[in-house]
């Protein structure tokens, strides 16, 4: 079954992505979240505390840490909000971003070598199920975050027996 094929070989390029940050993780002395948020902040640029807390499911009191963190191995910079000067972004530093785009360059080879192979047609068809298969991931991602935070606030709501009753 054709479907199936391709649910595993995406199965399988989520596995290796696991592997690869978590090789990554030990080359560079961090934890699995901290470098997951480098490949956020890499993809976006930059991102306030709460964006960046927010994609990885981490409280407020963690992702401060998780900042403070990376800030002082020297892999991200805070600066002022453009859009907001009550507020904070957080930037990727120049030499973890060059250090990151070194670690990914045989990567990125090997896939556009592979599109390069493609007929332009071919190329359009993959990236349009490529985006399809990332927005259902990200939907996916999504829900399992709210039913968490729903079964976390289910869990705290332990009925009590009444004090004064």
């Amino acid at each position: 079954d054709t479907a199936t094929l391709i649910r595993s070989a995406l199965h399988r390029k989520a596995l290796a992505d696991a592997r690869q940050r978590a090789a990554l993780a030990r080359r560079l002395g961090l934890t699995d979240s901290e470098v997951l948020a480098v490949q956020h902040l890499a993809r976006a640029g930059e991102l306030t505390p709460g964006q960046l807390g927010g994609l990885l499911q981490l409280s407020s009191g963690g992702t401060t840490g998780l900042v403070h963190r990376l800030e002082r191995a020297g892999h991200v910079s805070r600066h002022a909000n453009p859009r907001d000067r009550r507020s904070a972004v957080v930037r990727l530093t120049p030499a973890i971003a060059a250090w990151a785009a070194d670690a990914w360059s045989p990567f990125v080879s090997e896939i556009d070598a592979l599109a390069s192979e493609l007929s332009e047609d071919e190329r359009g068809l993959v990236r349009r199920f490529l985006d399809g298969a990332a927005d259902a991931a990200e939907r996916h991602a999504d829900r399992l975050a709210r039913d968490a935070d729903a079964s976390a606030h289910d869990a705290l709501a332990v009925p009590l027996p009444a004090l004064w009753a």
